[in-house]
């Protein structure tokens, strides 16, 4: 990894909570700091349970990246007490999400803003949910990859409205997020999407600083094959995402989820 001056604890952190889960996070080469945040929390047994999330600090707002971490450990505070208590992940979701949001909202006098992402893995059954742009991928062993997560952006809006994904994300202010955490959110509830893939494969949740060099379904299925080629272990192939993202230019802060399902 590339090294920096005055480098904080969060301008490069690896986080491995279970063989079969890590995720990774780092501050690029663009940024001072590192606005992205991440938080999981693991069940051992069976079925295994694992609730994650994932954070992206709005670089315009002041205070970001603690508005990125409270979101983060908010969420998955509010997650597992969901889960634990057997909810609906619809209900886990609403919940998490509307007490992140008052968490970013209560962590300073001027408040700051953030997206989040989030999953509840139990047995074979992903759920996401999901407000702002970070994303939520499933790139299955047999090559297929689908993207399970919607943006609430300003690219999303025009590929509903019928312009290619690549013109959309090259667009102008392709990145202006329409839903978020935080300072003057209009709404804050998630869309949830479930999956209960037909066969093994990794789920991915990335912020855009990784999924920017990788946005299409079939370019990130190419990337993830490349890095699961090369880095075995799951807290490898984690920092191997970060990595090439970084080779690519590094224009953002870096975050990335894997976790191992295998049905």
């Amino acid at each position: 990894m590339h090294e920096q001056a005055g480098r904080s604890e969060r301008s490069h952190y690896l986080r491995f909570p279970a063989p079969w889960i890590a995720g990774c996070s780092d501050t690029g080469l663009r940024h001072r700091t590192n606005q992205d945040a991440l938080c999981m929390a693991v069940r051992e047994g069976e079925p295994h349970a694992a609730m994650l999330a994932l954070a992206d600090g709005v670089t315009t707002a002041h205070g970001s990246e603690v508005a990125s971490a409270v979101a983060t450990e908010t969420a998955i505070e509010f997650m597992t007490q969901g889960h634990d208590r057997g909810y609906a992940p619809n209900v886990v979701f609403m919940k998490a999400f509307a007490e992140a949001n008052q968490a970013v909202l209560d962590a300073g006098d001027d408040p700051s803003a953030c997206t989040l992402i989030a999953a509840m893995v139990a047995g074979d059954t992903i759920a996401v949910g999901n407000v702002g742009d970070s994303r939520a991928y499933w790139v299955g062993e047999d090559g297929s990859c689908q993207l399970l997560s919607t943006d609430d952006s300003m690219a999303q809006a025009r590929i509903m409205l019928g312009m290619s994904r690549a013109e959309a994300e090259q667009s102008s202010q392709a990145h202006a997020i329409t839903k978020w955490l935080g300072r003057q959110s209009m709404n804050a509830s998630p869309s949830v999407t479930t999956l209960q893939p037909a066969g093994p494969g990794w789920l991915l949740l990335c912020s855009d600083g990784l999924w920017n060099y990788a946005s299409s379904p079939d370019d990130m299925s190419a990337l993830f094959a490349r890095a699961a080629a090369t880095s075995t272990p799951t807290d490898a192939l984690a920092e191997a995402l970060v990595a090439w993202a970084i080779e690519r230019g590094g224009r953002d802060n870096i975050t990335v989820i894997v976790a191992r399902i295998d049905p």
